[in-house]
């Protein structure tokens, strides 16, 4: 701790870690709210019990892979690493996950070491792999240090724009609530641009590859059925059960500050499923992708299909994370790439490394941490 500019190393050294108890989800409720909440007002009821369920689930499989809390000299909770298990196989072999949730330290000048330690706690857990797709600088930084891999096929975001004027209000908003009442403005220049550019370039649109392919929406238990023939492509793919998507399905709904969730199926003229997509929006806003799925070449008439949904929806743009087996798809058709964090992984399995480095991995979105309701929802 730190008293008169003097860190005290004698009461960081008192300072504990272990497996959090449902007594601690008050306090890491409190700690979620006021960190990455904007709104400061009371800690809703709801996101306590989601917490509860999210990390003291007593059904969930693989209990010893737990998160951690990190405990201060006086008794206090001050630090909380999130971890979700996640079963998966490599070419048949069973391998279990870690996935890290929220990594947050209160106060964090009077023990510059919580950080650390809790981080180092998750990766000395029992699983085979551990990984994140939510790693900001800071957090990418400490899992390079303690021999993470940073994959960049797996980090990116992709854009696409549909209406540019109508883009920028709409991210403008995201700091100042009251451009949306700009939002009419848009309208008369998205059109104007649309023309000109029709005019001056009308090759540059990329031909669609959705002829032959139609889409329709699908409900859970239908999207259940057909999700693990999607992910067959990948050496080093989730072992989900049934009950275990629906469960994803269910938690990964509710995304209030995103808008409602749209569950398309792509299909082939004959009716065989060729890819799926999920994404929640509406129109005006920002579309943002939980997941594409798709048959090996057939990526591209999927996301085909998925630009087409969110533009006659009324999105304004639409932004995915990257997968390797996307990139091609995306790169032609239009879109800009940048990065907000890291996914990263960490293994002593050779075997493991070598599946993400060669692309051969399933990760984020509902393999990931992108489908819970901490990111997107504002449990009102």
């Amino acid at each position: 701790m730190i008293e008169d500019g003097v860190v005290h190393l004698d009461r960081i050294a008192m300072s504990e870690i272990r497996n959090i108890t449902p007594r601690d989800i008050p306090a890491v409720a409190n700690m979620f709210w006021g960190m990455f909440k904007t709104e400061k007002t009371s800690v809703p009821q709801s996101l306590v019990d989601y917490l509860s369920k999210l990390y003291l689930n007593p059904s969930r499989g693989d209990s010893d892979i737990i998160s951690q809390v990190h405990i201060r000299s006086d008794g206090v909770l001050n630090g909380f690493i999130g971890s979700i298990p996640l079963r998966m196989s490599l070419d048949g072999s069973l391998v279990r996950a870690a996935i890290c949730g929220p990594l947050m330290v209160e106060d964090h000048a009077a023990d510059p070491l919580a950080g650390a330690r809790l981080l180092r706690a998750f990766l000395a857990g029992p699983q085979d792999v551990s990984l994140s797709e939510t790693a900001n600088e800071t957090s990418r930084i400490m899992w390079s240090k303690l021999r993470g891999t940073v994959l960049p096929t797996y980090s990116l975001e992709w854009v696409r724009v549909f209406r540019p004027a109508a883009f920028a209000i709409e991210l403008a908003a995201g700091r100042f609530h009251g451009m949306r009442l700009l939002a009419p403005l848009a309208v008369p220049l998205d059109a104007l641009g649309f023309k000109l550019a029709s005019r001056s370039h009308p090759e540059s649109a990329p031909g669609s590859e959705v002829n032959g392919f139609t889409d329709s929406d699908i409900d859970c238990d239908a999207l259940v059925g057909i999700i693990p023939s999607l992910v067959e492509r990948f050496g080093l793919r989730p072992a989900w059960e049934a009950s275990d998507l629906r469960d994803i399905l269910d938690g990964a709904t509710p995304k209030s500050t995103y808008g409602p969730m749209h569950c398309r199926v792509v299909r082939a003229r004959h009716g065989a499923p060729i890819g799926a997509y999920l994404y929640h929006g509406s129109p005006g806003r920002i579309a943002r992708v939980l997941q594409i799925l798709a048959m090996k070449e057939r990526e591209g008439a999927v996301l085909d299909c998925l630009l087409d949904h969110a533009r006659a929806l009324g999105a304004v743009a639409i932004r995915a994370r990257t997968q390797p087996y996307l990139l091609q798809a995306m790169m032609v058709r239009q879109g800009l790439f940048f990065q907000r964090s890291s996914t990263v992984v960490h293994s002593r399995d050779a075997r493991v490394l070598s599946a993400f480095s060669d692309g051969n991995a399933f990760f984020n979105g509902l393999a990931g941490e992108a489908w819970n309701r901490l990111n997107g929802d504002d449990f009102n």
